[in-house]
């Protein structure tokens, strides 16, 4: 076991440092142990050691390996090369702008195994200084990947300009693996540096107990460097990084091939090195032989992993939602469960795997599908659906294949789409609630979280001439709602209908109440204006002083609910009129809308001679049928003419008042 430095920081700008600033300044730098900040441990890796972990990975190179480099700056003719040789294969680029920063990129496939799946990696080239040669000419890095075909290690190829690169571990379909992650820059020489991004928040670094590595913090990172040694001793010259459950860390290398006017350049390069620059000067394209730059600076290194805790997997638990959490009636909805099956090495593969929900009483189920929930795909071609109909329908969605690799790490969907059953009546509550689970195997159903949806029905009013409760309430299924309606003034209760179905007026006067509702209804209230008739007296002849003439009608017929009526009207003339003259005089009635016989009864000494003016009425002989059931208004006017006045008075009439 080996002490190791927990470093941890706040972010900071990072600002580039030549190798010339550490050099003068290394009155300042310390072991890197010796700046040890507490006493935890952490295993030194060496290639090869296992990680600690059922499921653990290395990056490494294969013999499927292949490397993509992209240059995705829109720099015309980017520079690139490819050498293969002496046991070691390199890609690389010369860059020539700033503007390359971050669009400079290697993707590696096939390197290593996790889980049985391929994993790659992922190389971004995100930053790098501004130099200037001594004549004052701006330079830029080179950058690279190699590989060891011997020792299955890679490397990243540098200069002595400093650049950042951003790492990125991805699985087969490159999406971020993130896992523990061991990251080892294997030798450090000529005053190499390595650089840890503070922000990246590693849980640790170790170097060897010997190590000649110095140390310092500065600009949002933790450097590394060997001070100008060389040394095949790896373990020496060592640094180890670890973090936890990430997929990405960023690296700031420097050191290594000089370029001309450069400090490093003139003080350690030796010939060979120079003449293997001229050559890289010239952007060597294609396959020329590598033996004549192998002294090309290179930080070897390996990146390990593993998913401590993944081990056997328990069933994962299913996420239930619903469409709507009101719905109306009968209307349609739809529930949704989401569950991941865990990615698992063949010997944890599952023997079934089992979705089940059985639903509310109130709920029948139309259709069930089955999605692959990230791309969005109907997959139900391999899950057996079935749907036992019953009081409770209980769906049942089952893998039909669970040895087949493509199951495994997917994210499905199923798809319930559903209604309420017609015959289905609500009581106390109109809420539905209910759960799925998910069984694998003969382990305990994970239980998804409950979702409710609560049911209403509408009820719709309408009135004419008068006011009523307002239109479209939503009423709880099963629930009550009063209903209540008033005329305008001068208006009666003509009809009441609910659901086109008349009500009795006598009951409802002024309120209905519905009552278990579990349906949507509509109720229609009709006002009416009262209606009037006038019945005119036209009196012809010359009036004594005998008494007061009185004329008595009778108004029978049926209003309009159908009900038969009577009644009786007298109308008396105390004003005096002139012989032969012609009086007039009214009177109205308010009796119910309806049809109605209107005779006068027969006095002494005045004989009827006529019915005329008649308003939305018809004459039959003596008599005249007035219609109010069909118009507001009737009228009438009945002709009397004096016949004899002697040995009698007008006042010997006795008028006698009939109740109705």
């Amino acid at each position: 076991m080996k002490r190791f430095t927990r470093l941890l920081a706040a972010v900071a700008l990072i600002i580039p440092i030549c190798l010339t600033e550490l050099t003068a300044q290394a009155a300042n730098h310390v072991s890197a142990l010796d700046a040890a900040k507490s006493n935890e441990e952490i295993t030194v890796k060496h290639y090869g050691d296992e990680e600690d972990s059922n499921y653990s990975f290395r990056l490494k190179r294969t013999e499927h390996s292949t490397c993509t480099w992209t240059d995705a700056s829109g720099i015309k003719n980017p520079k690139l090369y490819h050498q293969t040789g002496s046991g070691v294969e390199r890609w690389g680029q010369m860059v020539t702008s700033d503007a390359q920063k971050g669009k400079i990129s290697c993707y590696l496939t096939n390197m290593g195994s996790y889980k049985g799946k391929n994993t790659n990696l992922r190389i971004t080239f995100t930053d790098w200084a501004a130099y200037r040669s001594e004549s004052g000419e701006r330079y830029y890095p080179l950058l690279g990947v190699a590989f060891s075909k011997t020792n299955d290690l890679y490397g990243l190829s540098f200069s002595d300009i400093w650049y950042e690169a951003k790492l990125e571990i991805l699985d087969d379909q490159g999406r971020p693996l993130g896992v523990d992650m061991t990251y080892r820059a294997e030798d450090l020489d000529y005053g190499q540096v390595f650089g840890v991004k503070q922000s990246d928040h590693p849980s640790g670094v170790a170097i060897p107990e010997d190590s000649r590595v110095y140390y310092i913090e500065r600009d949002g990172f933790y450097y590394f460097y060997a001070d100008n040694v060389n040394s095949e001793e790896y373990d020496k010259d060592s640094v180890q990084v670890q973090y936890k459950n990430t997929s990405s860390f960023s690296l700031r290398v420097g050191g290594g091939v000089a370029f001309p006017g450069s400090f490093t350049y003139s003080k350690y390069a030796n010939e060979k090195i120079k003449n293997d620059y001229e050559r890289f000067n010239k952007y060597l394209i294609g396959e020329p032989s590598a033996d004549v730059s192998d002294q090309m600076g290179v930080m070897i290194g390996w990146i390990a992993g593993s998913a401590k805790g993944y081990g056997p997997f328990s069933p994962p638990k299913p996420t239930k939602t619903v469409s709507k959490t009101e719905v109306h009636g009968l209307e349609a909805y739809e529930y949704k469960i989401n569950f991941k099956v865990p990615e698992c090495q063949p010997a944890d593969y599952y023997d079934k795997l089992v979705m089940t929900d059985t639903l509310p009483a109130a709920i029948t189920a139309d259709e069930v599908e089955v999605y692959d929930a990230d791309n969005v795909k109907d997959v139900s071609g391999y899950f057996t659906i079935q749907t036992d109909r019953g009081t409770q329908d209980k769906i049942t969605v089952s893998v039909k294949d669970t040895s087949s690799d493509w199951l495994y790490g997917r994210t499905f969907e199923v798809k319930i789409k559903v209604h309420k059953r017609p015959e289905y009546v609500f009581g106390n509550s109109n809420v539905v609630s209910n759960q799925a689970s998910l069984s694998m195997d003969n382990e305990t159903p994970e239980k998804s979280n409950k979702v409710q949806t609560s049911f209403y029905y509408q009820i719709t009013t309408e009135v004419q001439n008068g006011n009523i409760t307002a239109s479209n309430l939503k009423v709880p299924a099963g629930g009550s709602m009063d209903i209540t309606y008033s005329p305008l003034t001068n208006y009666y209760l003509k009809s009441i209908t609910v659901d086109k179905k008349a009500m009795d007026l006598d009951t409802y006067k002024s309120k209905y109440s519905f009552t278990k509702i579990n349906a949507d209804h509509h109720i229609k209230v009709v006002y009416a204006k009262n209606p009037v008739i006038t019945i005119t007296k036209e009196v012809t002849g010359k009036w004594d002083e005998f008494g007061t003439p009185t004329f008595l009608f009778k108004i029978e017929g049926t209003d309009f609910r159908g009900v038969k009526h009577t009644y009786y009207e007298a109308l008396s003339i105390p004003e005096q009129f002139a012989d032969n003259g012609v009086y007039r005089k009214a009177f109205t009635l308010n009796i119910p809308a309806g049809k109605w016989t209107v005779s006068e009864v027969a006095v002494s000494r005045y004989k009827q001679t006529g019915i005329k003016e008649v308003q939305n009425g018809i004459v039959s002989g003596q008599t005249v049928q007035l219609n109010t059931q069909d118009y507001d208004t009737a009228k009438a006017t009945f002709c009397n003419q004096i016949t004899t006045y002697q040995n009698f008075s007008h006042n010997d009439l006795e008028i006698n008042e009939f109740g109705k």
